[in-house]
């Protein structure tokens, strides 16, 4: 019995609706195709399902790139499985490889090597999707059912948005101008959670942990920012500022890291955050974030950011993520609320117009009430 080509049976699959179901609800990683040429026609084939609603017919996929079409021989599930085994059989086991490496090299890195490659390769390989038919009613009320006992998702940092929305769902974006306040805006939402009682761990890629745990003792205790700046505090902030710390500790937990430069994509600070029983993870700032070891703002390239991004709304599914983003130059002078297009790499960052990656309510960066759209300079301690 000839052995199965597994990337070309999955060429096979591509016509068929019912295949791109299983695909995205098994979360299908294209990584897992080991085949350049099947790679490229599988997103070609993905953008088209994308921009026409349904995916290219065989007679489409044979006229443009001239491969053969038959009947696949297998269940689509099964060929993921299959696929997946056939990784950890090649890639998966170099990639172990390297653990062992790093502990032979050095033991107390062991963790900074394996910890992000076993991520990796549980979302990969492990990670399964749902999928809903006809006569899943039932179940998809009991989900309805579990989402109402839960409550609302994690504070944004204000009540009424907070009401509006339903507290944090997926992704959201905090997206002001440079020097708006968009950093004590996070950290005024990081003190709303752990008042909440939910431990809240905010990343300050652009300041220093120390000065933003500062920023949060200072807000949490309503002393004024500009006394610490001026070495001004005395023994009644001093007290203050501890009172604060032991209220804040008795509420809630809290977290604010800053990790070593090449330890700061998305998946480092998710995972990091996710492995000490975190609610809600806060990244100031997205351009910071890492991606192949450089920061997105030296990239500059659209497509990084797309890509950190997209990782970050599947990642949301279990946890919800919120950014600090600056909008671009144009802003500059505005006297009206900018748009979203206006953010900084705007292409990428639309991706998120809708910000929620799930949840009922999708509308965050289209809100234009003036009672929710809030001057974060507001929150600022002065």
């Amino acid at each position: 019995m000839a052995a199965l080509d597994y990337p070309l049976e999955l060429y096979f699959h591509l016509p068929d609706p019912e295949a791109w179901v299983e695909l995205r609800s098994e979360g299908f990683n294209p990584s897992l195709i080991r085949d350049e040429d099947i790679t490229e026609i599988y997103e070609w084939a993905a953008e088209h399902l994308r921009d026409h609603g349904v995916p290219p017919t065989a007679a489409v996929l044979e006229d443009e790139f001239d491969i053969e079409w038959a009947e696949p021989q297998t269940a689509i599930g099964d060929l993921i499985e299959r696929m997946r085994a056939d990784y950890m059989r090649h890639e998966g086991r170099e990639r172990i490889k390297k653990i062992g490496q790093q502990f032979q090299e050095d033991p107390m890195l062991v963790a900074n090597v394996g910890l992000p490659i076993m991520r990796e390769l549980k979302d990969m390989l492990g990670r399964k999707g749902e999928t809903f038919r006809s006569g899943d009613f039932d179940r998809t009320w009991a989900g309805y059912e579990h989402e109402k006992e839960a409550g609302p998702g994690p504070s944004l940092g204000d009540p009424v948005l907070d009401d509006f929305f339903g507290g944090q769902r997926g992704i959201t974006i905090y997206l002001g101008a440079p020097k708006a306040g968009k950093s004590w805006y996070i950290v005024k939402a990081t003190i709303s959670n752990i008042r909440q009682g939910k431990h809240a761990f905010l990343y300050p890629l652009e300041l220093p942990a120390e000065e933003t745990h500062r920023r949060l003792l200072h807000m949490a205790a309503d002393v004024p920012w500009w006394k610490y700046i001026k070495h001004a505090l005395g023994k009644a902030e001093q007290e203050a500022l501890q009172l604060a710390s032991e209220e804040l500790d008795g509420m809630g937990a809290y977290s604010v890291a800053q990790p070593p430069e090449g330890e700061r994509s998305i998946d480092d600070l998710v995972g990091k955050a996710a492995d000490a029983g975190a609610d809600c993870v806060f990244i100031d700032q997205l351009q910071y974030v890492e991606y192949d070891g450089k920061p997105l703002g030296d990239w500059g390239e659209t497509g990084k950011f797309w890509a950190v991004l997209s990782r970050a709304r599947t990642l949301s599914r279990d946890i919800p993520i919120a950014f600090a983003h600056p909008f671009n130059r144009s802003v500059r002078g505005m006297d009206e609320m900018p748009d979203a297009e206006q953010a900084k790499n705007s292409s990428a960052t639309k991706l998120l117009r809708w910000c929620s990656a799930s949840g009922p309510r999708r509308r965050c960066a289209r809100v234009r009430s003036s009672r929710l759209v809030r001057s974060p300079r507001a929150t600022t301690p002065t």
